[in-house]
């Protein structure tokens, strides 16, 4: 059945008011609202004393995430061009769902009144934006796909940037952030690696997944010998994304296959620049 240009967008306009809408809702409501905070146990895991909390910070983060992860799965299913699929819907969400989770993490942190309002406006914003190149970034096929794939690719750099730096200033124990790293640097590169432009198949989905499961695990291990260097979290992050951009952009090229020796002197120097110049500024 054919669907007008306008009738698409006033259709993705409404899911995505819906969504902002109870998601920011859900956000102020939490604001108004305290909750317990339910502490389980102190455990001696290696020695030291690890214990478990969950409060209202933590519902709130989760409330927001699932709202933006279904609010998301909703309008791609909406998509003209959805029954036409190739790459796994689930991947359209990493994104969105990652920025919501940014977004969330920053409401907790805003210890005023003026910089909470502000966070939740420019955080609905980035929802919104993030959910839109979604949708249009949703099939190759769909109008403006280049330039809604690249910002995204922009997107999880820098989401991966900014939580990143969070995981490294909470100043955890290894055992916690670890994980956490990991998750994040395996989310962010399933979701670069998966825009290939190749036909999916089951051994093109099982690279993909392999791919991003060795990225995350030499970041997260990056991560780790970073925590004995005297670097600032910021710092840190930035040598995190850099590792990220370096290991998904030659993976990226090797399904694509174009892996040549220029390509590989082409990421070496790019990173090498970055290196020294983030050694040398130091933030």
């Amino acid at each position: 059945m054919f669907i007008s240009q306008g009738a698409r967008e006033n259709t993705e306009r409404e899911r995505l008011s819906v969504v902002l809408a109870a998601t920011l809702a859900s956000a102020t409501l939490f604001r108004f609202v305290e909750l317990p905070t339910l502490v389980w146990g102190v455990r001696r895991i290696l020695g030291s004393p690890l214990q478990l909390s969950f409060g209202g910070d933590w519902l709130l983060t989760l409330l927001m995430v699932g709202l933006v992860a279904t609010g998301t799965f909703s309008l791609i299913e909406s998509h003209p061009l959805h029954e036409n699929q190739e790459r796994p819907l689930v991947f359209s969400l990493i994104t969105p769902t990652l920025g919501t989770l940014l977004a969330s993490m920053l409401l907790i942190r805003a210890i005023s009144w003026p910089v909470w309002l502000v966070t939740l406006l420019i955080g609905g914003v980035l929802i919104g934006l993030l959910m839109h190149l979604s949708y249009c970034a949703f099939s190759p096929d769909s109008p403006g796909y280049t330039s809604a794939r690249t910002l995204l690719n922009i997107a999880d750099y820098l989401l991966g940037f900014a939580l990143a730096s969070i995981i490294l200033r909470t100043q955890e124990r290894a055992l916690i952030t670890g994980p956490a790293m990991l998750a994040l640097m395996g989310l962010l590169a399933c979701d670069l690696l998966s825009a290939s432009a190749v036909k999916w198949t089951r051994e093109f989905s099982r690279k993909v997944l392999l791919f991003s499961g060795i990225i995350a695990l030499l970041v997260s291990e990056l991560a780790w010998v970073l925590g004995y260097w005297p670097v600032s979290a910021w710092t840190a992050a930035t040598m995190l994304t850099l590792a990220l951009y370096l290991l998904s952009g030659l993976s990226y090229q090797y399904l694509l296959g174009r892996m040549t020796h220029r390509v590989l002197w082409e990421f070496g120097v790019v990173a090498m620049i970055m290196f020294v110049l983030v050694l040398w500024i130091r933030p």
